[in-house]
């Protein structure tokens, strides 16, 4: 391309860029939309172009430089050229992008000179830059010979597809054609894998996460049927579908399956409920004297006057205990607390107390264990047998979750004199357990037949089963 061309070409952009968009006319009081889709559609297949020019550019100038060409002159020494640089080091300069994309840029014009059709396909507007990538992963797995013939036909399979469908394609391809190099392929994803996860100021968990083609597979048939839409009324979008899904999977591993022991037993939720929070009593010190008191801890546990362990499955566990006065007690003596994610709400725990073992600790002022008792058992296999069987899972109304992805909730909660009684007792999802808690969820949004209209859920001293012990 001659210099006269470049200008041409920057000046007919600099027009495009010097529109007035404000002054589009209006329409119904906002920007004509019609007059911007016009204006983009015809700016799209421009920049697709350009893509396919620069890729050809920059596979001729790297075939005949060898690979290295001169760098930018030096300021004292603008006449002189600079020395000789990697052109991917000279194409990072020059568009002020990362070594990383320079060099993929490189590599990519460097295959797509193998597949001369699609490059040219590009060029003309026929084939997106990102779809020609996906291409070039076919570049040395099959014969040269082999592609040549086929790529027209490629070329016409590419232009129906998005970028993934596409590369889903051409892997289908070389693992029909060429399958020690699918193998290969998969051996190097396993070098890529990858999860980590960050605590964000607000305690969300964020995350980013690779994984391997045949891993994934696992995955996602997991997480499918977990993540459909249950019922009609709910309106969850689909990450967050996703989201819930992977959380019940968890739920799932935790209740039933075998993992290794962690601490000497198997690993299960535990929540630390100090027993003034339990019993909603506000904190009996002043706000300076609890911000004083976390600075004179010198460890999470110096300080701690009394609290209650939980734990329990996937269900957790929570118990109480009794506070010894201000100015002592941490700041995780002061509300229900989470070994990994810390302050937990008031209906969350209320959720796991439904169907946890509890058990007291009490602690001395400086940390001792005074006492440790078991308050409660969690509800027995026989009543999760008997729950099963009459409520066949959830009994939200329209919610379609087995009894092994339900929590045993008590309809007359154990802190209001219900007791674990099968005529207190029905299955709840945990994301409908947890909307109870929340008072979202009531009576009249259950499907409990059995529960006539006047009858209420026994307290504890109305329990008389032997294997269905009071709170």
């Amino acid at each position: 391309m001659r210099a006269n061309e470049c200008e041409g070409l920057s000046e007919a952009i600099a027009v495009l860029a010097g529109l007035d968009l404000t002054g589009l006319p209006d329409q119904l009081g906002g920007l004509c939309v019609a007059e911007l889709q016009t204006l983009l559609g015809g700016v799209v297949p421009v920049l697709t172009r350009l893509g396919g020019v620069h890729s050809a550019v920059l596979g001729e100038l790297t075939v005949r430089s060898g690979g290295t060409v001169p760098s930018a002159p030096l300021p004292n020494t603008p006449q002189v050229p600079g020395p000789s640089v990697a052109v991917a080091h000279w194409l990072r300069d020059l568009t002020g992008t990362t070594g990383t994309t320079a060099g993929s840029a490189v590599r990519r014009s460097g295959l797509l000179r193998q597949l001369p059709l699609v490059l040219a396909a590009v060029v003309a507007g026929e084939l997106g830059t990102a779809q020609a990538g996906v291409l070039t992963r076919l570049v040395g797995a099959l014969p040269a010979q082999a592609l040549a013939e086929a790529e027209p036909a490629l070329i016409e399979v590419a232009r129906g597809m998005d970028p993934t469908a596409l590369g889903a394609y051409v892997a289908f391809l070389i693992a029909t054609w060429v399958e020690p190099v699918f193998e290969a392929d998969q051996r190097s994803q396993e070098n890529k894998r990858f999860l980590t996860t960050r605590r964000e100021a607000d305690g969300m968990l964020s995350g980013r996460f690779r994984l391997t083609t045949g891993d994934s597979e696992a995955l996602l048939t997991a997480l499918e049927p977990l993540a459909r839409r249950n019922a009609l009324a709910d309106q969850r979008d689909a990450g967050q579908r996703r989201a819930d899904a992977l959380v019940e999977m968890c739920q799932q591993l935790l209740a039933f399956g075998d993992l290794p022991d962690a601490g000497g037993f198997r690993p299960q939720l535990s929540y630390v409920v100090p027993a003034g929070w339990a019993a909603g009593h506000p904190p009996d010190c002043t706000f300076a004297e609890l911000v004083a008191a976390s600075l004179a801890r010198t460890s999470r546990l110096d300080g701690l006057t009394s609290g209650d362990t939980t734990g329990g499955g996937a269900g957790g566990g929570a118990a109480t205990g009794t506070s010894t006065g201000a100015g002592q007690r941490p700041v995780t003596d002061c509300c229900a607390s989470g070994a990994w994610t810390g302050p937990q709400t008031r209906a969350r725990i209320e959720m796991l107390l439904c169907d946890a073992r509890i058990t007291r600790v009490l602690l001395q002022p400086h940390g001792q264990v005074a006492s440790l008792e078991t308050l409660t058992d969690p509800v027995t296999k026989a009543q999760r047998r008997a729950l099963a069987a009459r409520d066949h899972g959830c009994v939200a109304r329209g919610c379609t979750r087995p009894p092994a992805f339900c929590d045993a909730h008590h309809l007359q909660h154990l802190a209001h004199g219900g007791c674990t009684h099968l005529d207190n007792l029905v299955l709840l999802c945990r994301r409908h357990h947890l909307l109870w808690h929340q008072g979202r969820l009531a009576l009249h949004h259950l499907h409990i037949p059995w529960l006539t209209g006047h009858q209420q859920p026994p307290t504890a001293h109305a329990s008389t089963n032997a294997h269905d012990p009071p709170f």
